[in-house]
């Protein structure tokens, strides 16, 4: 599953991290897509499909992989193909809520080269506070 937030995200249900906040407000022009599940094929197309249909173009894409337990080979090219059209297009990318193991496949493919370490947050809120200074 993939949803994507534009203005606000609920944090009430989040288990991400601990918070103060019941919401996160985001600054115009950026955008979060969520992304339930294993990084995989099936959902990596529908992702691209989503990415299609979007009108307007984010000045900033945070891809929130909270809920992403794992990656294979698939999902990270498509993960790499994502990034290459987000660069085509201006738009900065941000990952979000990365977890031990899929960290360890960006860094073993050097995708966190290409994106730049910093662009790959531990949470929501780092990952937001980031989107809010690359915007300035």
């Amino acid at each position: 599953h993939v949803s994507v937030v534009k203005d606000e995200i609920d944090l009430s249900d989040d288990g991400e991290i601990r918070h103060d906040e019941e919401v996160l407000s985001l600054p115009k022009g950026v955008e979060v897509y969520e992304i339930d599940g294993p990084f995989f094929f099936g959902v990596a197309s529908k992702f691209d499909d989503i990415m299609h249909n979007m009108g307007d173009k984010p000045k900033i894409r945070i891809i929130r992989m909270r809920k992403v337990p794992f990656m294979d080979s698939t999902g990270l090219h498509n993960l790499e193909n994502l990034f290459r059209m987000s660069q085509a297009e201006h738009i900065h990318m941000i990952l979000s809520g990365v977890n031990e193991q899929v960290r360890r496949v960006l860094v073993k493919s050097g995708f966190d080269k290409k994106i730049g370490t910093e662009n790959i947050c531990s949470n929501i809120n780092e990952a937001v506070a980031k989107a809010y200074e690359a915007i300035k």
